[in-house]
């Protein structure tokens, strides 16, 4: 890992305070080095703001954001959906592999730091949960001297996207994510494109409130002061284009790295790029799932495709003809495992420790004092308008997390509570424990209820009065399940997906064409730990959309008056 740090005040010193920007021209300037603070936003509500920007941005169904006290970690397989690689002449013959439970940290508390910090990695990650990079394409960055023979867009090495497949063959942007936020659900709002590891958010190449960036604003690492969240980072047409450096402290221990491809033989390693480039690159992917890069150079052929295997998770059957190897045929069998990702929550073994107490939330000083319990099969959010009020303590991204939760606070009549429930599923398939014998549909379930501790008296439960709308559904059919190698969207493993509705959250949104809730019978879901630690009041029930299995994630809303209005 690259770490080159700068005494700030030193350099500020020598430079009259003004940093100047070599990555631009010689004779612009850059604005004085920003001192970024932690914001007007709490740890819980930056949680909030980064789980809006992805919800937002219309990549909730993709990428998972949890939170404990210090970070929120974006979870991801760092392949993004938009055209990759095409565009690209100097390749380094590398092709985008999923990487599954990638979880990217970010600060919740961030605090300026005396040294500016650039990394030999990813220095933050996208809203759709691609890593992004510095401009460089390895070795140390020095931020003060731009380096043209380091230049990925410069060189030809990024795609039409920013982006491209670095050497553990991940997908990652080193530029302005352009086909990213061409897709996203907010892209006219000049919203967050993603967030830096220090904490702090990542913009485009105008202002939050749309408004052009001021020339010779932008420090030394791409970025300004921000009255909300204490500094944001940009993007810009010409170099560094994206983050060069981090402004913030940052845990170098903590950050993730993609676990690289291991194989049967070494054919995917020590991959150059040739010296002057290839010509006619193109990168499709098959029904089948494969995946092929094909391109030419000095009037041959060559290529690098690959098919995931049918009886092995993560693991594909490579074929390539390289430029590196000399144009001979090559073939061989690599598996991505999970050891770039940090470590999942330990999951309880007994029903006693299977409820989980949170900090007490205050909405409103002075307001009624109430309890959520709640129990999901397999996880939920839950909010007052749009403040978070309670998140399920363990990720989704765990197959098997049933636990229930309890969080106390404090707020007035009426309470709008809005809610995001989700099962278990390892893609758009809707399946779980996918490439292994267990190979299922997953089925859901939630039971929710509110007490009023000022009478002690249970004021709203879930039933099937509340409005439920399904925003994922899949597979439509069942014989999904028995697939040698599910595909998301292809017979027989299709789906209905839709984004969150805009403003779903605020009281004036219109719900009156929401489905009600559907109540099932404990039986029928078949509630495991956590939910028998709970005494549930009878008029509780477990609630779900029509179908258990193939209804994936729900939004639910509903008012609670005061007892007796």
């Amino acid at each position: 890992m690259r770490s080159t740090h700068i005494n700030c005040l030193l350099l500020l010193s020598a430079l009259g305070l003004a940093a100047c920007d070599p990555s631009r021209t010689a004779d612009k300037q850059t604005a004085e080095q920003a001192s970024p603070a932690a914001g007007a936003l709490s740890a819980r509500e930056r949680c909030e703001a980064i789980k809006s920007s992805v919800r937002k941005a219309g990549f909730a169904d993709k990428v998972d954001v949890t939170c404990d006290s210090d970070y929120a970690y974006v979870a991801s397989a760092t392949y993004p959906a938009h055209d990759m690689m095409n565009g690209i002449t100097g390749t380094n013959e590398q092709i985008p592999v999923p990487a599954p439970h990638y979880r990217a940290p970010i600060k919740l508390n961030p605090a300026s730091s005396d040294q500016l910090t650039t990394i030999d990695g990813a220095v933050g990650v996208a809203v759709n949960g691609v890593p992004i990079y510095d401009y460089s394409t390895q070795g140390e960055l020095d931020v003060h001297h731009y380096d043209p023979q380091h230049d990925t867009v410069r060189l030809g090495q990024l795609d039409n996207c920013g982006g491209h497949a670095g050497r553990g063959d991940d997908y990652h942007y080193h530029a302005a994510p352009t086909c990213m936020i061409a897709t996203m659900a907010n892209r006219e709002d000049s919203p967050i494109i993603g967030w830096a590891y220090d904490g702090y958010p990542i913009y485009g190449d105008r202002n939050p409130d749309g408004s052009p960036i001021t020339e010779g604003s932008l420090d030394v690492c791409n970025g300004q002061a921000d009255p909300v969240y204490g500094y944001r980072y940009h993007t810009s047409a010409t170099p560094p284009y994206i983050i060069q450096c981090l402004v913030g402290e940052v845990d170098k221990k903590r950050l993730p790295r993609v676990a690289p491809l291991a194989g049967d033989n070494p054919i995917r390693a020590d991959l150059r790029p040739p010296r002057e480039g290839v010509e006619n690159l193109r990168h499709t992917i098959a029904e089948d799932g494969s995946r092929t890069m094909s391109y030419s150079y000095q009037g041959e052929e060559y290529y690098v495709t690959y098919r995931p295997r049918d009886d092995r998770r993560n693991c594909y059957e490579f074929e390539q003809k390289t430029i590196t190897h000399g144009g001979i045929v090559e073939r061989g069998t690599f598996c991505r495992d999970d050891s770039g990702r940090r470590p999942r929550p330990p999951r309880p073994r007994n029903d006693a420790v299977q409820v989980h107490q949170a900090e007490t939330v205050e909405i409103t000083p002075g307001g009624h004092r109430f309890r959520l319990e709640a129990w999901a099969d397999n996880w939920f959010s839950a909010y007052l308008g749009d403040r978070l009020l309670v998140e399920d303590s363990v990720p989704i991204t765990t197959e098997r997390s049933f636990n229930a939760e309890v969080v106390d606070f404090i707020a007035q009549y009426p309470l709008h509570l809005n809610l995001i429930i989700k099962d278990f599923r390892e893609n758009d398939t809707g399946l779980e424990y996918i490439g292994t014998p267990r190979q299922q549909m997953g089925d859901g379930g939630f039971i929710l209820q509110i007490t009023d501790l000022d009478t002690n008296k249970v004021i709203a439960h879930s039933d099937n009065s509340w409005k439920c709308k399904v925003i994922h559904r899949a597979p439509l059919n069942e014989a999904c399940a028995a697939e040698q190698n599910p595909k998301a969207g292809v017979a027989p493993c299709t789906n209905q997906i839709e984004p969150e509705p805009e403003s779903w959250m605020t009281t004036a949104f219109d719900d009156s064409q929401w489905p009600f809730a559907v109540e099932h019978s404990a039986s029928e879901v078949g509630p495991k730990e956590g939910y028998n630690r709970i005494n549930w009041a009878p008029q509780a029930k477990l609630i779900w959309g029509g179908d258990l299995k193939k209804d994936n994630t729900l939004l639910c809303r509903v008012t609670i008056t005061s007892p007796g209005q």
